[in-house]
């Protein structure tokens, strides 16, 4: 695991917008000038849960996280969290909706603007960040996954 170390001094406020699978988590920022400024980040709703219990230890209470069950490979799957394309360093892409990535499984889904879904298997994590930094999905997904990985349509 690697670790941060964070400033987080500037914050003055999240929430989230309580869409799921994915929301927007919404930072209240103080710039230099002293003005409020409200930033808008993916991410799904637990998100916020987690800093809420971050918060929690940074002021020095006593935290319980409740064990939960592990998921199936087939919920897992079930419950990726596509990122539309259109909220990435890219601006969209004329092929691709939205992308998705499992970790646990190394599993990237990709959502068509036809409406249709894939899994690719056995992708690096790196891949798919590679994927959401690239100037063009599209391109990039053509020409370092697409044909590269063993995958099966699921919609």
């Amino acid at each position: 695991m690697q670790l941060y170390q964070l400033d987080l001094s500037n914050i003055k406020a999240i929430g989230h917008d309580g869409n799921a699978p994915l929301g927007k988590l919404q930072v209240m920022i103080s710039k230099p000038d002293g003005t409020l400024e409200i930033k808008d980040v993916p991410a799904p709703p637990q998100a916020l849960e987690g800093i809420k219990l971050i918060a929690q230890l940074a002021a020095g209470q006593q935290i319980t996280v409740e064990p939960t069950p592990a998921l199936t490979d087939a919920e897992l799957l079930k419950n990726i969290t596509m990122i539309p394309t259109d909220t990435l360093r890219c601006g969209g892409s004329s092929n691709i909706e939205a992308i998705g990535y499992e970790s646990s499984l190394r599993v990237l889904q990709v959502e068509f603007k036809n409406g249709s879904i894939y899994r690719y298997f056995d992708v690096p994590f790196v891949k798919f960040a590679q994927l959401i930094k690239s100037d063009s999905v599209g391109q990039y997904f053509n020409r370092e996954i697409k044909s590269d990985y063993r995958y099966e349509k699921v919609a």
